[in-house]
């Protein structure tokens, strides 16, 4: 099953693209605004548009702009420990023909220059943090000879730590492997890249790396607006009153409930430090096509059904009844943000009600309910929701939720594209680099062999053979309600003893 790797795809970001009931129409005078500027720039001179977009960056250059949400809690994060690379998003490509490094190094530093995130620093200005867009400089492409296995080599250019404020927050690496065989290694940090932002680099990086060797200008749309001026928007969007009833849904749905207290076979450290190890999953084709065929009928999704044997599988090894699941989105609500590279997915935290021993099937709707309501209110930054609870502070663990469940659902056309200008592609999964974000986390895609995934565990709580037999109940389960959604919870739980 040829897929991307699932740590990168994930939090990678993760897109749930659940239908939700039509909100009531509302007007968008931003968005006019911005619609009408494009056409009255689409009318003037390819020279004066040039120039108009040079004196942009030049006075966008040095200003300093407000963090997202979502990157104010990666910056913290960082902050707190600067060499903890838990979130770094990594992609790798093989490639095969005569490499041209002129040529690679420029593609990269024209999208760097399209896309002023991916040259912004991270700094502090009084109290609070900002961005400020570098000056277009060129991207490096390190160069190394590697034989025998690459994984190693690999594993240490992912987790070499980022200087967010003093450097980009992106570099590239060019492993020779052999005669016209290399490996194209690219890690940025999460604080100006999510899942969907990689099909956007690709799909510019061999535009302009074609467009390099064939001497012509690259074929690129101009981008709509800038991360970091979307960023401010959002903050301000965010802070007005009308968002106050998303606010409270959330305060309202989440209050009291437990941290997930699953069985470890170590004490719990002081500090959590996203140390982690990684257990495959597969679910055969005709097994899981069986439980889509399940969630077909009772107007479901195979997400949510996905979701639903997660669920169950947590209840049965924790005993608890009451849980949190953390869920990534994709948080690119407009149209303007689709072609942009940027920190846009969010996390919706779905409480996962498992009381009076449900059925497979009744466990099911509940968590499609559930979900249709989180998404109602999915572009309330999941900070504003920490804050508002007013959460005990306990460093020991991950905050509100310490599962984690993603099915892919992204663009990923250009991730999986098997050329790059003459050259052939494959993509190489990155290996594990013994980083997790949640105690436990799922990650999985459907193939045309059935289900793969990854599940990823913390390796101070739970030993390998824990983690593995974890991803086993969940399979199981998976296997079970397909077969029999009628199986109440008590049911399953004799499926793998806890």
């Amino acid at each position: 099953m040829t897929t991307p790797d699932p740590r990168v795809a994930a939090e990678t970001d993760l897109a749930v693209r659940e239908p939700a009931p039509d909100p009531a129409p509302r007007e968008h005078p931003a968005r006019d605004r911005r619609e009408e500027l494009l056409e009255r720039l689409a009318r003037l001179s390819p020279e004066r548009r040039a120039a108009l977009l040079a004196e942009a960056r030049q006075r966008d250059g040095g200003r300093r702009w407000p963090l997202s949400f979502g990157q104010e809690r990666l910056w913290f994060l960082s902050r707190f420990d600067p060499d903890d690379t838990t979130y770094h998003t990594p992609w790798c490509v093989r490639l095969r023909g005569r490499v041209d490094v002129q040529a690679l190094a420029a593609a990269f530093t024209g999208v760097a220059e399209r896309h002023h995130v991916l040259r912004t620093r991270f700094r502090l200005a009084g109290d609070r943090p900002v961005q400020i867009v570098a000056p277009v400089a060129p991207v490096p492409v390190e160069r190394a000879d590697v034989t025998g296995d690459p994984a190693p080599a690999v594993v240490e250019f992912v987790n070499r730590p980022f200087d967010l404020e003093g450097g980009p927050p992106l570099r590239v690496a060019l492993l020779r492997l052999g005669e016209e065989h290399f490996l194209l290694c690219i890690v940025l940090h999460h604080i100006v890249v999510d899942g969907w932002s990689l099909d956007v680099l690709m799909r510019e990086v061999t535009e302009c790396y074609a467009a390099h060797r064939e001497g012509r200008p690259p074929a690129l749309a101009e981008l709509p607006a800038q991360y970091p001026q979307l960023a401010e928007e959002d903050r301000r969007r965010a802070e007005r009153d009308e968002d106050a009833s998303h606010l409270d849904h959330w305060t309202r749905t989440l209050a009291g409930v437990p941290a997930l207290d699953l069985p470890a076979d170590h004490p719990r450290p002081a500090r959590w430090s996203g140390r982690g190890g990684q257990e495959s999953l597969l679910v055969p084709d005709e097994v899981i096509t069986r439980l889509e065929d399940v969630a077909r009928g009772a107007r479901c999704t195979l997400f949510m059904a996905l979701l639903a044997a997660y669920q169950a599988t947590l209840s049965l090894a924790s005993g608890q009844r009451d849980l949190c699941v953390g869920v990534p989105v994709s948080g690119r609500d407009r149209t303007e943000t689709e072609p942009l590279i940027g920190y846009f997915a969010g996390t919706l935290v779905l409480r996962a009600d498992l009381s009076g021993d449900p059925t497979f099937l009744e466990l099911m709707k509940r968590t499609r309910l559930t979900l249709f309501r989180g998404l109602q209110h999915a572009g309330t930054p999941f900070e504003r929701i920490l804050a508002s609870l007013r959460l005990p502070r306990d460093l020991s663990r991950p905050p509100l939720f310490q599962a984690m469940f993603n099915l892919h659902n992204l663009p990923k056309d250009d991730l999986l594209r098997t050329t790059m200008g003459d050259l052939s592609a494959e993509v190489y999964p990155v290996p594990a680099t013994g980083r997790t974000k949640a105690e436990v986390s799922v990650d999985a895609w459907r193939g045309p062999e059935g289900l793969g995934g990854v599940l990823d565990y913390s390796s101070d709580l739970f030993s390998a053979g824990t983690a593995r037999r974890l991803a086993r109940t969940f399979t199981d389960v998976v296997e079970r309600a397909g077969t029999d959604p009628g199986l109440r919870l008590s049911d399953l739980r004799g499926v793998r003893p806890w």
